[in-house]
């Protein structure tokens, strides 16, 4: 016999549920999120549906509620104690090479030849990709082979 679903909390904002959901599942109960797309689609709507529900099976009530109760800490509004470890800050470009002839670092690699390309496209009516590891300035126009 399949369990039911149970509605353990009522959120205004979708934004809100997806991240009480994601709580929840972190700790691994599984939930589910009604009326979600009617509130997101018609914010007006969400007095008259009763907001977005946040359900979770039976089995697993007790413990979305008690957890429930801990994020909000009491207070009615969901805080966050999590110790979250963020991603490294991302690299900037750095770019393969200079150009040869101007110095210039606002080159690209061009890794086919779009001669050949077009033109096997134009004559048998499908590309054949030919590797051809060019660079290419964008400031002078400069082409060359890297070694």
């Amino acid at each position: 016999m399949p369990e039911r679903l149970i509605t353990i909390a009522t959120f205004n904002e979708p934004t809100e549920a997806h991240i009480v959901k994601g709580r929840l599942e972190a700790e691994g109960i599984p939930c589910f999120l009604g009326d979600e797309h009617i509130v997101s689609a018609q914010p007006f709507y969400s007095v008259a549906v009763g907001g977005v529900k946040l359900r979770v099976t039976e089995g697993d009530a007790e413990e979305a509620r008690a957890l429930l109760a801990h994020i909000q800490g009491g207070t009615g509004e969901y805080i966050l104690d999590d110790n979250i470890e963020l991603a490294p800050p991302m690299q900037e470009h750095v770019p393969v090479s200079t150009c040869p002839n101007c110095g210039s670092e606002h080159v690209a690699e061009e890794k086919y030849s779009k001669t050949v390309f077009s033109l096997s496209y134009l004559l048998l009516g499908f590309p054949i990709p030919f590797l051809n590891r060019q660079y290419k300035c964008y400031d002078c126009g400069f082409v060359w082979q890297h070694k």
